[in-house]
Order: C-alpha cells, then structure tokens, then sequence
C-alpha cells in the first residue's frame, strides 16, 4: 500500500516538472511548502525589515539570501515577507542596513506573529504554553 502511494506521488511530481509552463509553478509551489514543514525549513533567521523612514514602518519577514553580490547588489540583502492569512508572500531587496534579527521570538512564532496579522504575541504563547504544563 504505502509502495504504492508513493509510486503514484512520484509519477505526479514527474509529469508536474515536465509538463510545460506547469514545472515552474509547481517547482515554485513545492518549493515554498517546503520552506514551511519540510526538513529543509528555509525561513529559520526572523528578522525586522524598515520599509519606510519617515515616519517608521516595520514589519517583520525572514531572511532568504545574506549577501546579494552574486546578483551585483552589494549590501543588499533578500528577505520574504509573508501575507498575512495567507501561504504568499513577496520578497523585497534592501539595503542590509534596514534589517535586524528579531531576538526575542522563535522563527516559529515570528511566522505566526505575521500569519496571524500581529494578533499572535509572544505573551500569549509563554501563557498558553504554561496552561499546557498544568
């Protein structure tokens, strides 16, 4: 049974990558998934993004590429930014200078902070979590 789950997985994943014009949005939407469960978490470095000066605007993503030299931008970096009530995003390229690490949240609850639309708080889950052990 299991052997042949995953022999029709596997077909549909092949015809999936070589099906034109298909491959590239199923590469990109596995890829994605991937990034959120899979062993290959990709968005694991949270960080505060300034999108705007005046007057300050923040908002919080994950950093995907450190160092955009290999695409001649030195002192950028990439960073995704997801929407809220939504498994999409955008990735946004700014000067390094605009991004800090968040310190005081795990890359799980930054993703459920932003998820959520910021009605998730980190007071909450220590709560929760507390609750839980009781």
């Amino acid at each position: 049974r299991f052997f042949i789950g995953r022999w029709l997985f596997d077909a549909f994943t092949y015809l999936m990558k070589h099906t034109p014009g298909v491959k590239y949005i199923y590469s990109s939407v596995k890829d994605v998934m991937t990034s959120f469960v899979g062993d290959k978490k990709s968005f694991n470095k949270p960080v505060w993004v300034c999108v705007n000066s005046n007057p300050d605007v923040w908002r919080i993503g994950f950093m995907t590429q450190g160092d955009m030299t290999q695409f001649g931008l030195e002192s950028k970096v990439a960073v995704y930014m997801p929407h809220a009530y939504a498994i999409s995003g955008w990735v946004i390229v700014t000067d390094a200078k605009n991004v800090k690490p968040v310190t005081d949240m795990t890359a799980g609850e930054a993703m459920k902070f932003a998820v959520s639309g910021g009605i998730t708080t980190v007071e909450e889950e220590q709560s929760d979590a507390k609750k839980d052990q009781l």
